[in-house]
């Protein structure tokens, strides 16, 4: 028979990111048996979660059961609120896990039941640090066909929206700066009916993602139930992902990034998933390719393709891909939220300043799109891209996903750009030859870009055009007098440009 006891909530102010680990004092874990590691059932509410506990004798009081800031926020738990606990069992998960860590194959049910506990914060660190490297690793043992099952339990364990018979995507496997072209599409796809549920994603390691921007001009923070109605009114959106979508994804990626991996098989799983959570069925995907791309040979690009292909394809998610050979440098002028927000305006607006690289890449991949659903004839989908473009449509579009959004339509001008700007200049003649991606990021994160989201670098001159010397090359912008000098030293030890 399980065994309960009762202790008080205290709200321990931290933050932690792995929000049900729980600090009991030490003579009441002597006096239930608890050593630090155990897993307890903490019930309140009808509610219940698994929880690892640690062991203090000051943090917390004999009575006391402490709990981090994010329970509080997450759970609604009230502080000194009474709580029933119980001793949990092992997960069933482990076994799974040790079934793949010796090579063997697993069926749904295992996999489900891996991702599960996984949801539900019922697996360590380690124990899920286990399963990514022995299935997910590039010499990893996943099958293809565990490789479905683990996109299909990764997208049952969450919400699943089903908006229509055609609901269409695009995605980018990443990796140069600026490219904001997300955006530009939705809007032109949008405008000719189709409708588009975009999730993306928040920096990381970039000076900004595609919710970072789009969040300069409206809210991207939304619940499941909000999304539907938002798409319902509008027939899209833009959103950073909601957190019931494929929910493994997030804890799974942050032990990724742990590992210190670049995982091209747990990328490919993460897109699926949630395209397939979102109910997608017409897919674009470009995978550029470059030496500073996230991929940076054409063998990659074509093994990510194919395996993209056989999941989408067991889906039923209609795709096509786009292989960008030779990605050498930014999309765009703008690098940082505001400034990449002000170039999509820009292309929107068709002002004529707008960036053409950007504008151009746009067209292409939204064309492609509305030909594979079949809005355009083959070869017309760019011309009507295109139109969307010049007759306003897809500006009206973008209006009223930014109203739908809790946000006013502004003029490009006037987005909020950093009001502290310093000019670097060119040293001499020539003709610009490479730019290094990795150092212009460097350089927009000590400008405070992407949590600043008024900071990053301005392009006045691109790849291949002719500078002469003193010509303005870009243009640093933030609100920090320390991040701007910080910035300013740094680039007299690393390069952006190289000019010849």
């Amino acid at each position: 028979m399980q065994q309960f006891f009762y202790l008080r909530a205290k709200k321990l102010d931290i933050s932690t990111g792995h929000p049900w680990i729980v600090v009991i004092h030490k003579s009441d874990a002597d006096r239930y048996g608890l050593r630090p590691g155990d897993e307890i059932n903490v019930n309140w509410r009808s509610k219940q979660h698994e929880a690892v506990v640690d062991i203090s004798e000051k943090l917390v009081k004999s009575g006391q059961i402490g709990l981090f800031v994010d329970v509080f926020n997450e759970y609604k738990i009230q502080e000194h609120q009474l709580l029933e606990l119980s001793l949990a069992g092992r997960p069933k998960s482990i076994k799974s896990i040790q079934k793949k860590l010796l090579g063997k194959e697993l069926c749904y049910q295992e996999i489900y039941s891996i991702i599960s506990d996984i949801v539900k914060d019922r697996l360590t660190d380690a124990e899920l640090g286990f399963f990514v490297a022995s299935a997910l690793a590039k010499k990893g043992n996943f099958s293809h066909r565990e490789m479905y099952y683990m996109v299909k339990a990764m997208a049952d364990t969450g919400t699943r929206f089903h908006f229509g018979k055609i609901v269409a995507d695009k995605h980018s496997i990443g990796g140069l700066p600026g490219n904001r072209v997300t955006p530009i599409i939705v809007a032109i796809v949008a405008s000719y009916g189709v409708i588009m549920p975009k999730t993306s994603s928040r920096a990381v390691t970039s000076a900004a993602g595609t919710a970072d921007t789009f969040e300069v001009l409206t809210s991207v923070s939304y619940d499941s139930e909000q999304i539907k109605k938002i798409v319902k009114k509008v027939g899209a959106c833009l959103m950073w992902g909601a957190n019931d979508v494929a929910p493994a994804d997030d804890k799974i990626l942050n032990i990724v990034y742990q590992l210190g991996m670049e995982l091209y098989t747990k990328m490919v799983i993460s897109i699926v998933a949630k395209k397939v959570a979102m109910g997608i069925t017409h897919l674009i995907l470009d995978v550029p390719v470059g030496p500073t791309a996230k991929v940076t040979t054409l063998k990659d690009a074509k093994t990510i393709s194919q395996l993209f292909l056989f999941l989408t394809k067991k889906f039923h998610i209609k795709t096509k891909i786009l292989i960008q050979k030779s990605a050498v440098g930014p999309v765009g002028k703008g690098i940082g939220p505001s400034l990449e927000a002000r170039d999509i305006l820009r292309v929107l607006q068709q002002k004529d300043n707008r960036p053409i690289d950007l504008e151009q890449k746009s067209l292409l991949l939204a064309g492609t799109l509305l030909e594979l659903v079949k809005k355009a004839k083959k070869g017309t989908g760019v011309y009507m891209a295109r139109r969307a473009l010049i007759n306003g449509q897809a500006w009206k579009k973008m209006k009223q996903i930014i109203i739908a959004q809790g946000g006013k339509p502004i003029d490009s001008e006037k987005v909020k750009i950093g009001r502290l700007h310093y000019n670097i200049l060119a040293h001499k003649n020539g003709r610009i030859v490479e730019v290094h991606n990795k150092n212009l990021v460097e350089i927009c994160r000590l400008l405070g870009a992407p949590k600043l989201e008024t900071a990053g670098i301005y392009f006045h001159k691109m790849i291949n055009e002719p500078v002469k010397k003193s010509d303005v090359l870009f243009t640093l912008y933030t609100d920090n007098y320390l991040h701007l000098n910080t910035a300013k030293e740094i680039l007299n030890k690393i390069w952006i440009y190289k000019i010849k």
